[in-house]
């Protein structure tokens, strides 16, 4: 079978499986069960070329007739791409999350990690990670598990924290009694 073919049946089988269906190289080149090296980034180029695979962004793909199912890919795609970093969504995203402030980030989350900072334009939306250098017990003790979205989430006290830090308009904070 065509090599394509095959591609496009193996995402589409994992998807029917369970699988969220956003995939990284490294995915594809084990459900494909070979290596990954230049040869295989140029194999996933020219599937995303032909439309067999869409690129989400740098490293993650999609099958476009099997499209993803989960309900906040920004949180997904970001987990993949920091999988090994501790990381939790503060600032603007939490603090419109929790209400604290009245703007809604639209296909925005902010990220802190103790991985790189960077921001990672996808067709989703854009995932802002900060560096943070805050100590592991520290950031444990200050979030929760968002078990929906499969990630930690600041508490209110350490989201204000991040936005101080980080240098944003704190103007954008209402004021609670």
């Amino acid at each position: 079978m065509n090599k394509l073919l095959v591609l496009m049946k193996v995402t589409v089988e994992c998807k029917e499986a369970g699988h969220c269906g956003f995939f990284t190289s490294a995915d594809l080149a084990f459900l494909m069960k070979v290596e990954k090296g230049p040869s295989f980034s140029k194999f996933l180029s020219k599937a995303v070329l032909i439309g067999v695979l869409a690129r989400v962004c740098r490293g993650i793909y999609i099958n476009p007739s099997s499209p993803p199912h989960c309900r906040n890919p920004l949180f997904k795609i970001a987990t993949m791409l920091h999988n090994n970093k501790v990381m939790y969504v503060s600032a603007e995203s939490e603090l419109s999350y929790i209400g604290i402030i009245s703007q809604i980030p639209m296909n925005y989350l902010s990220v802190m990690t103790m991985g790189r900072s960077g921001t990672v334009n996808t067709t989703y939306g854009t995932i802002e990670f900060t560096h943070t250098k805050k100590k592991l017990s520290d950031i444990m003790r200050r979030t929760y598990l968002d078990t929906d979205n499969e990630m930690l989430r600041a508490t209110q006290e350490l989201a204000v924290a991040d936005l101080t830090a980080i240098g944003r308009n704190l103007g954008m904070l209402e004021n609670r009694s």
